[in-house]
C-alpha cells in the first residue's frame, strides 16, 4: 500500500517537471530533498505501523483491556516459563501492595498466566523477533526482566520506558553472560554481594553509566527452597544404586559438549543411576548433540533425562552432582549443603564479560572451595571420586561461607524486590 503511494508521488512530480519544461537546479534540489525526506518518513512510519499491527495479534488477551493494563506502570517480561520462580513471588507481593502489573511472556503455557487478579494483566507476545517487536515499543515507568544484552542485539530500549531493571536468576555473576550483558540497564536486582564488583569494574572499564544496584536476595532459590520438602517426600530412589546428577551449562565450555559419553560411560559402568538434566538452551542450540546422546542410551534403564521446568526434583534425588560452571552448582550447594564434582579444564572467556576483568570472577574463585575436581585422564577412576565427594564433610564450611556472600535475605527476596520497585516508581 505504502509502496504504491510512493510510486504515485514520484510519478506526479516527474509529470509536473515535464509540464513546466524546466526546473532550475536550486528548486530541483529542494524538491528532491523534500521528496526523499517524505519517502524516508513514510518508510519508517510504515515499518513502525506494521510492527504495531503485527504485535497486536500476539496478545493472549488481545481484545481485553483490563484495569491493570490501563493503570500499570510496571511491565515484567519473562522470556521463558522457566523463570516463573523468579517473577511469580514478586508479582504476588506487588499485588499485595495494590500495584498494577503487566506481565508479558514468550511461553504460551507460562504458569504465571494462572494467576487471576484484577491488578495483573498477562499476555503471550510470541518468541524471538515477534516478542522483541512488541517490547521495543512498550510504554512503562519500569521494565523488569532476566533477559540480558538489552540494546545490544534485537531487544532495544523503548523510548517509552523510563527505567530498565535486570534481575538475576542465579547466585553467580553477570560476567559469565555474553559481552555487554548489563551495560544498558539502569538498575540490577542482586542476590548477593558477590555480584557487585564485576558490574562496577566493567562500568569503569567501559565508561558506562553507573547502575543502581540493590541486593534483594534470590526469589528463585526461595521458591525452590519452599518446594524442597515436598520434592524430597515425592521422590523414589533406585534400589541399591546411588544417583549421579549430570547438570551442565551449555556452549563450548559445557560439560556435555566437551566430554559427552567420555564421562557418562564410566559412571554407568561403575553401577550408578544417572540423571542427565541439560541446560534449557541446549535443547535449542545443541539439539543434534542431545539427540545423539539420547539415541545412544535410549535402551539403558539406568539413565533418566530431565527436561522439567524445576530442577528441585532432580536435585533432591541426587547423591552427588557433576557439572561445569553452571549456576545449578550453587542451587545444589545452597539448598542441600552438598558439594559437586567438576572436570578440570580451562574456561574460554572469549565472548563473555569475564574476558575484560582484571581478576578472576567470584564463581571461579569459589568453585574449587565447594567442589571436587577430576581430570579428564582420570575419568576411569570416577567411582572413587564420587564416593569421596559423597562422604566429604570438609567442604560444608566453605559452602556456608559462599552462601553468606551470594544468597542474602533468605526467604525475603520477593518482599524486598517489590519494595525496591515501589521506591523506584516514586522516584521516576
Amino acid at each position: 500500500m505504502f509502496d504504491k503511494k510512493i510510486d504515485i508521488l514520484i510519478f506526479f512530480i516527474l509529470i509536473q517537471a515535464n509540464l513546466f519544461g524546466y526546473i532550475d537546479p536550486g528548486t530541483g534540489s529542494l524538491l528532491f530533498s523534500a521528496l526523499f525526506g517524505i519517502i524516508g518518513t513514510l518508510f519508517f512510519l510504515s515499518k513502525a505501523l506494521l510492527i504495531k499491527l503485527k504485535t497486536m495479534s500476539f496478545s493472549k488477551n488481545k481484545s481485553i483491556d483490563t484495569e491493570a493494563s490501563k493503570k500499570a506502570r510496571i511491565i515484567i517480561y519473562g522470556e521463558d516459563k522457566r523463570y516463573c520462580n523468579v517473577f511469580k513471588p514478586i508479582i504476588e507481593e506487588l499485588i499485595k501492595l495494590e500495584m498494577p502489573v503487566i506481565y508479558y511472556s514468550s511461553s504460551e503455557d507460562d504458569p504465571i498466566f494462572e494467576i487471576k487478579n484484577d491488578l495483573l494483566h498477562t499476555e503471550f507476545i510470541g518468541v524471538g523477533n515477534k516478542a522483541y517487536a512488541k517490547l521495543n515499543f512498550i510504554e512503562a515507568d519500569i521494565c523488569l526482566m532476566t533477559t540480558p544484552n538489552l540494546d545490544v542485539f534485537q531487544l532495544k530500549r523503548s523510548k517509552g520506558v523510563k527505567k530498565y531493571i535486570h534481575i538475576f536468576h542465579a547466585p553467580n555473576e553477570a560476567s559469565l553472560y555474553c559481552l555487554y550483558s548489563l551495560d544498558f540497564f539502569d538498575a540490577v536486582l542482586l542476590s548477593g554481594e558477590n555480584q557487585i564488583s564485576d558490574i562496577r569494574e566493567l562500568e569503569n572499564t567501559r565508561n558506562t553509566k553507573l547502575k543502581d544496584l540493590e541486593i534483594i536476595g534470590s526469589t528463585y532459590l526461595d521458591e525452590l527452597n519452599k518446594k524442597k520438602e515436598a520434592a524430597s517426600k515425592s521422590i523414589t530412589k533406585v534400589q541399591n544404586k546411588k544417583t549421579v546428577l549430570i547438570a551442565p551449562s551449555w556452549g563450548m565450555n559445557g560439560l556435555l559438549t566437551r566430554f559427552g559419553e567420555k564421562i557418562i560411560d564410566p559412571i554407568l559402568e561403575s553401577g550408578y543411576y544417572v540423571i542427565i538434566r541439560p541446560h534449557p538452551q541446549s535443547s535449542i542450540s545443541e539439539r543434534d548433540m542431545l539427540e545423539r546422546l539420547k539415541n545412544k542410551y535410549k535402551n539403558n534403564a539406568d539413565i533418566e533425562w530431565d527436561f522439567n521446568i524445576d530442577n528441585i526434583y532432580s536435585l533432591s534425588k541426587a547423591d552427588v552432582m557433576i557439572s561445569d560452571f553452571s549456576g545449578v552448582i550453587f542451587d545444589y550447594a545452597f539448598l542441600f549443603d552438598k558439594p559437586a564434582i567438576i572436570p578440570s579444564f580451562s574456561f574460554d572467556k572469549r565472548g563473555y564479560d569475564a574476558f575484560e576483568l582484571k581478576e578472576e570472577t567470584w564463581t571461579f574463585k569459589t568453585l574449587p572451595n565447594i567442589s571436587i575436581s577430576i581430570d579428564e585422564n582420570n575419568f576411569s577412576n570416577i567411582s572413587s571420586i564420587i564416593e569421596y565427594t559423597i562422604n566429604n564433610n570438609e567442604l560444608k564450611d566453605n559452602i556456608i561461607k559462599a552462601k553468606e556472600e551470594a544468597y542474602k535475605f533468605q526467604g525475603e527476596a520477593a518482599k524486598n524486590g517489590a519494595l525496591v520497585l515501589k521506591t523506584y516508581l516514586e522516584s521516576v
